[in-house]
């Protein structure tokens, strides 16, 4: 009889002591929490769960939007610093009105969203500009630099290639309603600005960064060489408005 109740004992103790399988938790791409996941050790983890946002990039997505349409000369650029502010390069985007890990408390932010920056005539933030600087900063303002470009050289039509590109580079200072002020009157959000630009030979020089050109974008970084190759293809292609 103590045998049987010391199996017994021992059983309910074996029950007792059971793991539960670890179970990973997903974080929402959007989420505007801080969330840290650690797995209790490499071969429980699910490869299929996202650990974070790795859609936004700092470098590719972040960096020239604060270029084009902050970092200018009379606002804040590494000489004017217009209100304290330097948003010329990571290390002086972080100094001021940034809160890792929570856009909501950061004024670089919120007063892009408020459309109180930028001020005309520079065009305020679109959604998308807007949703990559707060998803950067909710993912903690990381200094990512080895940032994959979503770019297929052999897509290369106006709308769905070439728009894109000039809008996330170059509208902030070759848009109507700011080209005669910051673009030297250059107009690259519509058809016929775009299309002046490539016949005249200027807008393959300008981005490619060519001797005797204006280096562009503003800063003097240039486009990844596959979006480079997009707009020579399509002006090659005879600059179609397809």
């Amino acid at each position: 009889m103590k045998k049987l109740m010391l199996l017994a004992s021992g059983f309910i103790f074996l029950l007792a002591c059971t793991h539960k399988p670890f179970v990973p938790v997903a974080v929402p791409a959007d989420s505007t929490k801080k969330v840290v996941i650690t797995p209790p050790d490499s071969t429980t983890v699910d490869s299929t769960v996202t650990y974070g946002d790795t859609s936004v990039c700092f470098q590719r997505d972040v960096m020239p939007i604060f270029t084009g349409s902050c970092a200018k000369a009379g606002c804040h650029d590494a000489t004017t610093r217009a209100d304290g502010y330097n948003l010329t390069s990571y290390s002086t985007i972080l100094l001021k009105g940034l809160v890792k890990f929570s856009s909501g408390s950061s004024k670089l932010y919120t007063k892009c969203v408020s459309g109180k920056m930028p001020e005309s005539p520079t065009p305020k933030l679109d959604s998308t500009q807007l949703s990559f600087i707060r998803r950067w900063i909710d993912k903690g303002a990381p200094d990512d630099t080895d940032c994959a470009v979503a770019c297929d050289t052999t897509k290369f039509t106006f709308a769905a290639a070439i728009v894109p590109i000039l809008s996330t580079y170059c509208y902030s200072c070759h848009a109507s309603s700011a080209a005669a002020s910051s673009g030297s009157g250059i107009v690259l959000d519509t058809y016929s600005g775009v299309v002046a630009q490539a016949q005249n030979g200027k807008l393959i020089s300008d981005i490619d960064h060519s001797a005797g050109a204006d280096f562009m974008p503003l800063g003097g970084y240039k486009l990844p060489d596959c979006q480079i190759t997009q707009i020579k293809k399509w002006i090659e292609a005879g600059a179609p408005n397809n």
